[in-house]
């Protein structure tokens, strides 16, 4: 490494700039998806529910053909 080092010395600061750009990056999209996974009150939980349930009902019942 020291050898590469001392034909490019840039390497070392990309290597930095690249790890650090990396750990952003991850905190961020940590983030965002904790965000996103927020929790449902009950009663959202439970118009959630219905909502999917309808929604297979309608399924099933289009996709009876016989």
């Amino acid at each position: 490494m020291a050898a590469v080092l001392k034909l490019n010395p840039y390497l070392g600061t990309a290597r930095k700039m690249a790890t650090l750009a990396k750990v952003a990056h991850i905190k961020a999209r940590k983030e965002k998806l904790e965000s996103k996974r927020t929790k449902l009150s009950p009663e959202e939980a439970a118009k959630v529910k219905a909502a999917g349930k309808a929604w297979h009902r309608t399924m099933i019942s289009d996709s009876d053909y016989t």
